[in-house]
């Protein structure tokens, strides 16, 4: 049995649903990365607590022109406060911010000012058109302040993990050659800078205090750095990581905060000794949640806003009285064995604890976990423990006894995700004679849906309080044998590659498809529904990554409490080439393995052709002008050049002469123009031809019998998409992550804005080496006699690995 060229489907093309939190969030399976510098501590800045710290400069540094900042932060509760970052105040008419506003802010939630108030008016305030929601990860944020530049713009440059942002609400910069407050010291005034708070308002009413983390602050006074200095792009997922910082010259007014000695948190450590002095921080507020080992918090995305999380989301509380209510933490787990702490702050009279997967979440937000389908939980009761299993709450079993909770008390949680097997401790005793590390007496077991898994708690009353420890900080027990801190590292590498293609439809609601890819860059979206051109969706997608990518909070991608799918094509890591094998140049990117290239071409009004850096000739083309509104172009070989399929009006082959010539091996043909006489704009072209046992493009014909056509393809399909050539009928999408088993119903269609729903009898079955239609008469899939074209990517070849065949479904 001969071992197939790509063994791993997944490693190339792989589908992923997820739910919107309406933040942001990274979409797909985690894949760690590499580090290169090393991040051990961080602080927590509780806005509760009015937590902040300070320190004051008496003179002025050493270039008052040029300065650049520099830090790491993670959000921590959604608030309706305006948080500083960092602030400087040099007396009355001198200020500086870096805040971000309240998540309810009008017309700016969630976005980040930056703003200079030099003299008594304000010189330069910038707004990022991007906002900032996901409380899962961690954002590099830099600002250089150069005021010698010649040209404004240059004067005030800003990164976010290591890209400059240059699309603003607000953009104005300060004259030439301006002083930087926050190393101009002011006559008569000293100049305080603090983290956590507006400096001008310290020893008054605090009402601008920011909530969440912060980690390796530096200010370096006198040189404008670039953000190479600081990070870095790991290449094995397209990442920004830290790296390690030397050959900084900080200048007088400079400091770095690494937050290395919890009972110092101030300590300046750049060489300066511009030590901070720490307002109602405690050592507790030291942690080792860092950019290089991102740990576990509660998500307020996912969870009910009756359960008020604090001290950076590992502190729920809940606010709501006889009713239950769900916090859910935001990094879920697929595979590994996992251990995390509770402290009982306020005891309740009943506490689950428990494992959803995500259909749950969202039905369990105002439930407690293992009362929808999909979710289990272990219940402390003051009258009987009890462990519930979905059917909305009918599922259940006593265990018998009681365990009851005490103010102090810590409980210990171990979930095993290759076998879900959960079990609970209380102060290191396991309950009901446990024992997680020879997997003896789980309180339930076999929980282990085929996607990712939530740990979550709920309660009935209000008042009651956890305080919960995934690592971040020692554990008060040992955890059991091969059990792990909930963190980053301690998640199993997966078998991705990089998405280059990303494809996103919301399943729950008529929002457009959004198709992005790595040649284009971030956050420039084509809609398959429509003939419009490329549209910037600012808070869209930020970042392709391996076995994923970095989203925000725009409605078509993250719409809270909605479901999405993503499918994602692997390219070549965003690096492209040029190409010149046709008479129109070409920058392409090719991953030559699994037969894909993306094509990025301007040709005009004549006949030419367009090299595509394939190794063969491309079997199917998806071609659109991004630069204005005019249709998708379609070319599939079974179609064939003097024919051409498009997407917007789901019509049949038309006569063409947009691919008037058949692909080579080289070059492919875009013909004369959308209309006679009409040149392109910038294009793209998305091109495949078939690889054996990945993926493969063909025709059938339909029977119109509920025992339709079966349709090999020499592997099992993880999509499939299909079009019916002589009538104007949709384009119909299939893939075994919404529909795992057999027979297959759930429907999206490229063309169309449509929810995802099983209204129109477009039924399939996904088999081990191919598809087989039972849809009876339906023109969308199988009418008699018609021909309909087919694209599908695999999961697994049909030969498996090469030693082991691919099982049926």
């Amino acid at each position: 049995m001969a071992t197939p060229t790509i063994p791993n489907g997944e490693e190339y093309f792989f589908p992923i649903i997820y739910e919107g939190n309406g933040g942001g969030q990274r979409v797909g399976k985690f894949v760690p990365f590499t580090d290169n510098g090393t991040i051990a501590n961080s602080c927590i800045f509780n806005s509760a607590d009015t937590a902040r710290m300070n320190v004051d400069f008496t003179s002025s540094g050493t270039n008052t022109k040029k300065c650049t900042i520099s830090f790491w932060f993670k959000l921590g509760k959604s608030t309706t406060a305006t948080g500083n970052l960092i602030s400087a105040w040099g007396g009355t008419g001198y200020l500086f911010q870096i805040f971000k506003y309240a998540d309810n802010h009008g017309t700016y939630p969630s976005s980040i000012m930056f703003q200079h108030y030099n003299g008594g008016a304000y010189n330069s305030q910038i707004r990022p058109n991007r906002t900032f929601e996901d409380r899962s990860k961690w954002y590099h944020l830099m600002y250089v302040w150069d005021s010698t530049e010649s040209t404004a713009a240059d004067r005030i440059k800003i990164y976010i993990d290591g890209d400059q942002i240059t699309s603003f609400s607000t953009s104005s910069y300060p004259s030439s050659n301006d002083d930087f407050v926050l190393t101009d010291k002011q006559s008569g005034d000293n100049t305080t800078v603090a983290l956590g708070t507006n400096a001008s308002q310290i020893g008054s009413t605090e009402n601008q205090l920011y909530d969440g983390y912060l980690a390796e602050v530096n200010v370096v006074d006198g040189t404008a750095l670039t953000p190479s200095t600081f990070g870095v792009t790991d290449t094995s997922t397209m990442r920004w990581i830290p790296k390690t910082l030397s050959g900084i010259t900080y200048g007088t007014n400079g400091f770095r905060l690494k937050f290395q000695d919890s009972s110092a948190l101030g300590d300046d450590t750049s060489g300066n000794t511009n030590d901070f002095t720490v307002a109602n921080l405690a050592s507790t507020d030291q942690t080792t949640d860092s950019p290089t080992q991102n740990f576990a918090t509660f998500s307020p995305g996912f969870s009910s806003s009756s359960m008020l999380l604090s001290e950076g989301n590992l502190t729920v509380t809940d606010n709501a009285n006889a009713n239950y209510e769900s916090a859910y933490v935001g990094m879920p787990v697929q595979s590994g064995k996992y251990y995390f702490e509770i402290t009982i702050d306020v005891a309740p009279q009943f506490l689950f604890l428990g494992v959803n997967n995500l259909s749950s979440v969202t039905a369990n937000k105002n439930q407690y976990p293992g009362y929808a389908d999909g979710s289990a939980s272990f219940l402390f009761h003051t009258s009987s423990d009890k462990v519930y299993y979905g059917n909305n709450g009918g599922n259940y079993y006593s265990l018998g006894s009681a365990t009851t909770l005490s103010n102090g008390d810590k409980v210990g949680v171990a979930y095993d995700a290759d076998t879900g097997a959960f079990w609970v401790a209380k102060n290191n005793s396991w309950l009901y004679s446990g024992n997680p590390s020879t997997g003896a007496n789980p309180l339930f077991t076999g929980y282990t849906p085929n996607e990712l898994v939530y740990f979550s708690t709920a309660n009935w009353y209000s008042t009651v309080k956890q305080s919960y420890n995934f690592g971040q900080r020692s554990f008060a027990y040992t955890p059991p044998t091969d059990f792990v801190a909930l963190q980053q590292d301690n998640l199993p590498e997966t078998a991705k590659g990089i998405s280059g293609l990303v494809w996103t439809k919301n399943r729950d609601a008529t929002d457009s498809h959004q198709w992005y890819d790595s040649s284009r860059g971030k956050q420039l979206s084509l809609a398959s529904n429509t003939q419009s051109g490329e549209a910037i969706v600012t808070d869209g997608l930020q970042k392709f990554l391996a076995g994923g990518q970095q989203i925000e909070d725009d409605v078509s991608i993250n719409t809270a409490g909605e479901s999405f799918v993503s499918w994602n094509w692997v390219a070549n890591g965003g690096t492209t080439a040029s190409n010149s094998d046709g008479s129109y140049s070409s920058t392409v990117q090719v991953n030559q393995t699994a037969g894909f290239s993306i094509v990025q071409f301007t040709p005009g009004a004549s006949s030419g052709t367009v090299g595509h850096g394939l190794s063969q000739a491309p079997e199917w083309i998806v071609m659109k002008d991004t630069s204005r509104s005019v249709l998708w172009l379609i070319y599939h070989k079974d179609v064939g050049a003097d024919k051409y399929l498009q997407f917007t009006t789901a019509a049949a082959a038309s006569n063409s002469t947009v691919f008037s010539t058949e692909p080579t091996a080289t070059t492919f043909d875009p013909g004369n123009g959308y209309t006679s006489g009409s040149s392109y704009g910038a294009t793209v072209a998305y091109c495949w031809h078939s690889v054996d046992g990945f993926s493969k493009f063909g025709s059938y014909t339909g029977n119109g019998s509920t025992d339709g056509p079966f349709i090999y393809t020499g592997f099992k399909p993880a999509w499939i998409m299909w079009k019916r050539t002589n009538s104007t009928n949709q384009w119909v999408i299939h893939d075994s992550t919404r529909n795992p088993f057999n027979p297959t119903n759930q429907i999206l269609y490229a063309n169309i804005t449509q929810a995802d729903g099983t209204g129109d009898a477009i039924v399939t079955d996904l088999l081990s080496n191919g598809f087989k239609l039972r849809s009876g008469t339906n023109g969308n899939a199988n009418t008699s006699g018609s021909t309909y074209i087919y694209m599908a990517f695999a999961e697994h070849p049909f030969v498996g690995d090469g030693t082991n065949p691919v099982t049926a479904r």
